[in-house]
């Protein structure tokens, strides 16, 4: 009877009409299989059999293994795309003959206004054997097993920060971070660049944080966000390089017999002699009235490297010429120098106070070398600048 059934729907050429069958099929027959992953537009599979997408590859001659998950394991995160949305579900397609379900009420906020096509890792809650029940997953407990895994294997190298929440304060420990919705540990000494004067006004606020470790013991990520600060200080100090001479407000860290310490640029320390202190700062300071956490105002005097600046309230005090000295200084320029030393192997010329170069004797030869005395005028090439080292290489301009 279904073969003659069947027969009825082939032309004279043999070709069958598909749409005609269609219609006198079972409704969910009616429509093809969205599950199905095609690999032409005009394909139509409408099977909802568990081997459907097994037996349309081999079909089309179409093997994708790294795109076609065949088992699935209840408690393992899978990554995927939302496919569809309802007021209480989204559902998942991670690949897999049958789509994941999740119930929006049980997830976090920010996962309850996911869009269509928004791709995310989704844990499998609930499998059942029967291909008729749904699988049930969470988007929110998948991500924070994605963001766990990375977060542990990024403690290796520590270059990668995540946005976190310090959400409490543990009594001379600590605190607790929420790192999309993992629970970190983050010490006292790690909260910051420098130790905090006021600890509980962290509480509340967001942060980066880098992880540091993890304590198999306590089963807990350890994080810092002095590890992320520190990955600051380069390009603060070349800011602060460009703003030399300028007054900056920063806030006292602590104080001893011979200064005050300051933290500025959110992730700089530096020290203010009691020489350079002004008058009000230095006489408070002789009281011991200075106090951690206090604002204050200074300017650079001198960077000696990225944890060791000197810093000063005074105007009257010379700043180091070399902070600016590629402002003053352009490669390659021709400049009047002043002879300070005669060696052997070269000259030492001045081009500023402060700022002295080698011009070495292969750049004037060693019976030149003789000519030139101390305080004589000379002109010279600037041809490179070595900030952090205070050299400059020199050598004598063309005729």
């Amino acid at each position: 009877m279904i073969e003659k059934q069947n027969a009825d729907f082939f032309d004279k050429d043999g070709n069958f009409d598909w749409d005609g069958y269609e219609s006198t099929c079972p409704k969910v027959l009616r429509t093809p299989n969205p599950h199905i992953k095609l690999v032409n537009d005009k394909h139509k599979v409408y099977s909802r059999e568990p081997y459907a997408q097994e037996m349309y590859n081999k079909l089309v001659g179409h093997i994708e293994e790294n795109d076609i998950i065949t088992h699935i394991q209840y408690g393992n995160a899978y990554n995927g795309k939302v496919f569809g949305i309802t007021d209480m579900t989204a559902s998942i397609d991670i690949g897999y003959r049958q789509l994941v379900y999740v119930n929006l009420e049980k997830e976090d906020d920010e996962f309850k206004n996911m869009q269509l096509g928004d791709e995310v890792s989704v844990i499998i809650t609930s499998l059942m054997e029967d291909d008729r029940k749904p699988i049930m997953g969470s988007v929110s407990e998948g991500t924070k097993q994605a963001t766990f895994q990375e977060m542990l294997s990024a403690i290796e190298e520590q270059d990668t920060a995540w946005v976190g929440t310090v959400t409490r304060m543990l009594s001379a420990a600590g605190y607790m971070v929420n790192v999309k919705g993992i629970e970190c540990f983050m010490p006292g000494s790690l909260a910051g660049i420098n130790k905090l004067h006021d600890f509980e006004s962290i509480v509340g606020q967001e942060m980066y944080v880098v992880p540091v470790s993890f304590s198999k013991e306590r089963k807990i990520m350890v994080v810092s966000h002095r590890a992320y600060l520190k990955t600051l200080i380069p390009a603060a100090i070349e800011k602060l390089k460009e703003t030399a001479g300028e007054y900056i407000t920063g806030s006292v860290t602590g104080s001893a017999k011979y200064g005050v310490f300051c933290e500025f640029s959110q992730c700089l320390t530096g020290m203010i002699h009691v020489n350079d202190l002004d008058g009000d700062t230095l006489a408070r300071h002789k009281n011991r009235e200075i106090e951690p956490g206090e604002e204050i105002k200074f300017k650079v005097k001198d960077i000696v490297s990225d944890t060791k600046i000197t810093l000063t309230q005074r105007d009257d005090v010379e700043l180091n010429p070399w902070l600016e000295i590629n402002k003053k200084f352009k490669v390659p320029s021709e400049v009047e120098a002043t002879v300070k030393t005669c060696k052997d192997y070269g000259l030492f010329v001045e081009l500023e106070e402060g700022v002295v170069g080698l011009l070495h004797v292969s750049e004037i030869g060693e019976d030149n070398i003789k000519k030139y005395k101390p305080k004589q005028t000379i002109n010279v090439l600037i041809t490179k600048i070595e900030e952090d080292t205070k050299k400059i290489f020199l050598k004598l301009p063309k005729e």
